[in-house]
């Protein structure tokens, strides 16, 4: 049997409300994420130390602006020690990652090195 317009109408409603919860919620994990995100890279840039995490098998060297010479020496250690560089990631501050350009954006580089003894 075909259903009236009226059990139609219910049943669009009741997709929009399900569709309006599941926004809401991502809406909020999102906004966790973000928060976190933010926490993260904030830990990172107030760090005194270049090398941001260290072990036997991967090292992650973060580049802020200004001390070139004192990156060089902590990458030519790491060199020395077995550690290639495989990748590198703009830090941003966390608006820029929604597409809101200002100033101050730039927070350094994180480049991520990886011990040679690990690499298959």
């Amino acid at each position: 049997m075909e259903k009236s317009i009226k059990e139609k109408v219910e049943d669009i409603k009741e997709t929009i409300s399900d569709i309006k919860e599941e926004t809401i919620e991502l809406g909020k994990e999102q906004g966790r994420g973000i928060k976190a995100e933010y926490r993260d890279i904030e830990k990172i840039r107030h760090s005194k130390e270049l090398i941001y995490y260290k072990s036997d098998a991967i090292a992650i060297v973060s580049r802020k602006l200004g001390g070139f010479d004192k990156f060089l020496k902590v990458v030519d250690d790491l060199t020395r020690e077995g550690y290639w560089m495989m990748n590198s990631e703009d830090v941003k501050n966390v608006l820029g990652n929604f597409g809101l350009s200002m100033p101050g954006q730039a927070r350094g580089t994180l480049y991520y090195f990886q011990n040679k003894k690990y690499i298959n």
